[in-house]
């Protein structure tokens, strides 16, 4: 028996459109183009990436436990469900949010959503090799442009504002690659009648003790020592960031299914570059504009073409 793609288990539910779906899909992107953002406010104000990843892991877990209560959605504790938190909580939280909070020193914040983006292209070719999508020209073509749109800024030397960045944004692609495994994995593991509220609550749960074992492990502690400052104050809002964009990955796939969800990706990506420039006073070189021109038009294909 063949397994579904996500695009066809997502299709298998009545799928809604209207002011709704359009609402939610702009707060998610703008929640992710933030987060970059609020990564690098923390760690670059005295906040350990480690110690960093577990609180938001753990305050955003607290705030949904709450929520499920009031809700009556507590996690169920199957098998099954248990198997997907866990996994969920490896590629949606532990790997790539590890990656990202220790890359953001070290990079301008409105280069990370950049490499993001490239995480539709990556799924559908996870996609092709399990049979679970057929080949098409203007998804391929979207996919090249999005990868020559990441060489543009890993190739020239003057691309970046330090050369020795090459290397953090290669590393962040880790974040990529995790993402988009999550996304074809968990439409596959979701077991039926589960609530988004739940699903997220028991990702969060499996997070929180994934991540303090790895603190533990790393002998990394820190629990907001010192004066309430700017690294303080990004750790908290983190928490509710994440808690928001669990809920709303799940609710935005089930209202209108993977393909408008691909959208998120346009926001995010902008968001990102823009606060980096806001906040950060960033300036990109031409080879950046060329590589962000170059991933929107990649991206536009491969939903494109995963829409006909």
């Amino acid at each position: 028996m063949n397994n579904p793609s996500p695009a066809r288990a997502a299709s298998a539910s009545p799928q809604q459109t209207g002011v709704l779906p359009l609402i939610l899909l702009f707060a998610l992107g703008l929640g992710f183009g933030v987060s970059f953002t609020l990564n690098k406010l923390a760690t670059t104000n005295g906040v350990p990436f480690i110690p960093y990843v577990f609180w938001q892991s753990a305050g955003a877990a607290l705030l949904l436990v709450v929520a499920a209560l009031g809700l009556r959605q507590l996690p169920a504790v199957t098998g099954a469900h248990i198997r997907i938190y866990v996994v969920m909580a490896l590629l949606n939280v532990a790997i790539p949010y590890l990656v990202l909070s220790y890359v953001a020193p070290k990079l301008p914040a409105g280069l990370l959503p950049i490499g993001l983006a490239l995480v539709p292209g990556v799924i559908y070719l996870m996609a092709l090799a399990l049979r679970q999508e057929r080949f098409g020209v203007l998804r391929f073509g979207g996919i090249c442009l999005g990868l020559v749109g990441v060489l543009v800024i890993l190739l020239p030397k003057a691309s970046l504002p330090e050369p020795d960045m090459v290397g953090w944004l290669a590393l962040s692609l880790v974040a990529t690659l995790a993402f988009s495994l999550r996304a074809v994995l968990v439409p596959l593991m979701r077991p039926p009648a589960t609530t988004s509220l739940s699903l997220a609550c028991g990702l969060l749960i499996a997070a929180t003790i994934i991540m303090l074992a790895i603190m533990a492990a790393s002998g990394e502690w820190w629990a907001f020592e010192g004066d309430f400052g700017i690294g303080h104050g990004a750790t908290v809002a983190g928490m509710f960031n994440n808690a928001l964009i669990l809920v709303l990955i799940f609710t935005v796939i089930r209202m209108s299914g993977p393909v408008f969800f691909g959208a998120v990706n346009y926001i995010s990506m902008l968001v990102g570059v823009a606060l980096g420039m806001l906040v950060f006073g960033e300036q990109h070189s031409l080879w950046v504009w060329l590589a962000i021109a170059l991933v929107l038009v990649g991206l536009y294909l491969v939903n494109r073409g995963k829409a006909r």
